[in-house]
């Protein structure tokens, strides 16, 4: 059998009250940006004529005024008004968000149901204001902002979530939709007219980034089986699937895990990949002689065979949404099997004919549309830029043998592995080789933003540099070979791995503070020395801004290496403290250096172990 390697308190009031302790000095004072549509009237998102529920994507760079929006943490939304407005309450009204990379339109008829995450809940909400005038609500939960992803805002008033289509009328922007199926007497028609332009929209993000602190922990799977294949929803919900047809689910983050194929004779094969929305909808593949797709609607229960092909071998399944996905498999009468679904996984058909041989190992997968990529077993990663239709081979200068994991944070930055790994910066077009800790096969690979996570054997290991060093995070008592990971609502990375006998672990992430300014704005720009220092393992660095602007603070070891990069985005006006962990770093002289457009300043300091 060739090897697979997978995509990749109990006190609850108690726990509030701690996470608020936290992120109460987590975000600095925000700025505001906006993305505004010119010469024409906007409603109140939610009070759309025949609707109750809308909507709105914006892509990339939209919020760019009165400079590109930097990754961030949301903290609030302005709409801006068509009309004078009330005072008038609004019941039951709901925000939520989500982000998604390369997602640049709706389908028709058809919403959003990536992950989303809320981040506004009322009873009730008394809102007023002039015409023209910006209206502004405050996000109960912050909502962490990557700006090379398009951003979705859900908006639902009167409890009026779970719609199935979108208004066909005057409203056909690709990235605004609204609901017309909730026009109750419940929920009536209150004011607002759209006109045909995208609500004009402005958003708060804070300058500082998250940072935050990662622990792993053991958790028992319910099984001795071997399991290939884990993926996070959410940090509630995650499934793993393995041998002999080993499907676990859990709804609690993990403290119990049950069984989700416990009608034994439907699948009898080794599961090699799962893919899952959320707790009740998954899809699996297997390869029992022919190769078979099956999906579950109501948690695992049952399992319906919706897609068989004599003598392949599909190693993954990729949803990009409730009704789209892909397939990927093994070469199949001289060509890469890829398909592609547009009716939730029920029907598939031929994506692209590709000329390929040998043993695939292309269930290491990445779709970001319009960016794709998966590994081979012939040490090439092949690369789609326009969503499936063309592919191009290139081959990995360095990793030795099969692609065994392959991950992109950006579609310029990303990483292969193996038995070595490969580094690209160019969206795959060429690779380096790099660095990497630990001893046998790389088998999967996830991350976010300048974070990194990979098993290898019975490691994790996390880089927090885009791969330039690595440290060991977590030890299992067994190999590991696959690792989900998603973004919660705190900001941070949460998720699972999984591995032989029915070994799991999770990893959850709390904020720490970071960038906490003081409320004087500084007179001149100034950068202090850390204290303590010496140091060991942790020391603080302050500066001062006397204006906004884009900030890089890095640590160089005395050959002159970058270490680690501590800033590098739009900072606000005021003192900042910024954290350094050398926990990975041996003892020694470090510099440390600040760079704005106006001012540069380096120092020592002595690490001490």
């Amino acid at each position: 059998m060739k090897t697979r390697c997978p995509h990749f308190f109990r006190n609850a009031a108690a726990f509030f009250v701690l996470l608020l302790a936290l992120t109460a000095n987590l975000y600095t004072q925000p700025q505001y940006y906006n993305y505004n549509t010119a010469g024409t009237a906007n409603s109140f998102p939610w009070n759309i004529p025949g609707g109750k529920q809308i909507q709105v994507l914006f892509l990339p760079g939209d919020f760019n005024q009165p400079t590109p929006a930097p990754n961030g943490n949301i903290t609030s939304v302005s709409f801006r008004l068509a009309a004078n407005l009330g005072p008038y309450t609004y019941t039951n009204v709901v925000i939520k968000m989500g982000q998604a990379a390369g997602l640049t339109t709706f389908a028709a008829s058809q919403w959003y149901t990536g992950t989303m995450t809320e981040v506004y809940n009322r009873p009730s909400v008394q809102l007023g204001g002039l015409a023209n005038e910006w209206l502004t609500i405050t996000l109960d939960t912050p909502f962490p902002y990557d700006n090379t992803q398009s951003l979705i805002i859900d908006v639902q008033q009167c409890a009026a979530a779970g719609a199935t289509g979108f208004s066909s009328g005057t409203t056909t922007l690709a990235g605004f939709r609204r609901n017309t199926s909730l026009t109750t007497s419940a929920c009536p028609f209150v004011w607002g007219q759209q006109s045909g332009s995208m609500p004009h929209m402005g958003v708060n993000i804070s300058s500082g980034p998250v940072n935050c602190s990662y622990s792993w922990a053991n958790q028992t799977s319910g099984t001795t089986s071997l399991l290939y294949s884990v993926k996070t929803v959410s940090n509630l919900i995650g499934w793993a699937a393995g041998a002999a047809g080993t499907v676990r689910r859990t709804t609690d983050g993990g403290s119990t895990w049950t069984d989700a194929n416990p009608n034994t004779g439907v699948i009898t094969g080794d599961i090699y990949n799962i893919e899952a929305l959320d707790a009740n909808t998954a899809w699996v593949t297997t390869s029992p002689g022919a190769t078979f797709i099956y999906k579950t609607t109501n948690g695992g229960t049952n399992w319906v065979q919706v897609y068989t092909v004599a003598g392949g071998f599909i190693n993954a399944i990729k949803m990009v949404s409730a009704t789209n996905g892909y397939a990927f498999g093994d070469p199949l009468a001289g060509n890469w099997l890829l398909l592609q679904t547009t009716d939730g996984g029920n029907n598939w058909t031929s994506l692209a004919t590709i000329a390929g041989t040998g043993d695939g190992r292309n269930n290491c997968v990445q779709v970001s549309l319009p960016n794709m990529w998966f590994g081979s077993g012939q040490g090439t990663i092949w690369k789609s830029t326009n969503s499936g239709l063309n592919w191009t081979s290139v081959a990995t200068t360095g990793l030795t043998g099969q692609v065994l994991g392959v991950r992109f944070n950006s579609a310029t930055v990303g990483l292969g592995g193996g038995a070595t790994m490969v580094k690209s910066t160019d969206g795959g077009t060429t690779y380096t080789l790099l660095p990497a800790s630990g001893t046998g096969n790389i088998t999967g690979i996830q991350g976010s933003g300048n974070d990194f996570w990979y098993t290898r054997g019975t490691g994790i290991f996390r880089s927090t540099d885009n791969g330039a060093t690595w440290t060991q995070s977590h030890t299992h008592t067994a190999a590991q070979n696959d690792i989900s990971l998603v973004q919660d609502g705190s900001g941070c990375m949460t998720g699972w791995s999984c591995g032989a006998s029915g070994t799991i672990a999770k990893m959850t992430g709390v904020p720490v503070a970071v960038n906490e300014p003081t409320t004087q704005i500084p007179t001149e720009f100034k950068m202090e020395q850390n204290y303590p220092n010496p140091f060991n393992p942790t020391t603080n660095i302050t500066f001062a801004l006397p204006k906004s602007g884009v900030v890089v603070l890095k640590v160089y070891d005395v050959l002159g290496k970058e270490v680690a990069s501590l800033v590098n985005s739009f900072t606000n006006a005021g003192t900042h403290i910024v954290p350094f962990d050398a926990s990975a770093l041996s003892s020694g002289v470090y510099i440390y250096k600040i760079t704005t457009g106006e001012f540069t300043d380096s120092k020592k300091m002595v690490l001490i172990k």
